[in-house]
């Protein structure tokens, strides 16, 4: 749509007043009209007249800088998922391979807290299962930390917890938790994994990885089990 020339908006019976309001409230419309941004780009600006072409060019510059922003961080988001699902990969392939209780537990404390980033990965198992009326104290433990409709925590370490992590428990921040039952008679025990970066688990990441890994852990203690090794 053509508009008219400049020259003409100076006329008495056009109302300046009315036709900075109608701006004001359509500021889009400026700019979504090619015809006249033209136009203004044409005119140099000077003394203390605003550029609107330079505006726009510098617009467009932080629009342009955020969605490079937004998709750095989709990328850096992207990399932390796939080099998490690796490093748990590499876990579940060590527990895989166990022997018996005691060579889970090695496996547990060296490679797969490498694997992990971790300071600490540890496999506490009751005596109790998930059944029982009267829970010895680690089953106790595991009902209160991670029950059942909360098979999985992640965040601060709010309290110490010497019974788990020994003598680390004064040294790590944060935590994963992950409730396991395993065998026919659904035997409960609790995965730990625990940093002493306060922020290398929180409760805002996905625990997906985490449980699976919980129930890899789950098979392989009912094969303890079932060979009288548990």
């Amino acid at each position: 749509m053509a508009y008219q020339d400049a020259a003409l908006i100076a006329e008495p019976e056009l109302d300046l007043d009315l036709i900075r309001d109608f701006l004001m409230q359509n500021p889009s419309f400026v700019r979504e009209d090619t015809e006249l941004l033209n136009r203004i780009a044409a005119q140099p600006s000077t003394g203390n007249v605003i550029a609107i072409a330079d505006l726009a060019r510098e617009r467009m510059l932080r629009e342009t800088r955020a969605a490079r922003s937004r998709f750095a961080a989709i990328v850096e988001t992207a990399r932390a998922n796939y080099e998490a699902q690796i490093r748990v990969q590499e876990a579940i392939l060590a527990v895989l391979d166990s022997q018996d209780p005691e060579d889970l537990n090695e496996r547990l404390s060296g490679h797969v807290a490498f694997a992990l980033a971790a300071d600490v990965c540890v496999l506490a198992v009751s005596d109790s299962n998930a059944a029982s009326q009267a829970l010895d104290k680690v089953g106790s433990a595991i009902e209160r930390l991670v029950p059942t409709h909360q098979p999985t925590v992640l965040g601060p370490i709010e309290r110490s917890r010497a019974w788990l992590y020994g003598d680390r428990s004064e040294l790590v921040s944060s935590e994963a938790l992950a409730r396991l039952e395993f065998g026919p008679t659904r035997r409960l025990a609790i995965l730990a994994i625990a940093s002493r970066d306060p922020d290398a688990f929180r409760p805002d990441h996905g625990g997906e990885l985490v449980t699976f890994f919980a129930r890899v852990l789950e098979r392989v203690l009912t094969r303890f089990a079932a060979d009288g090794l548990l």
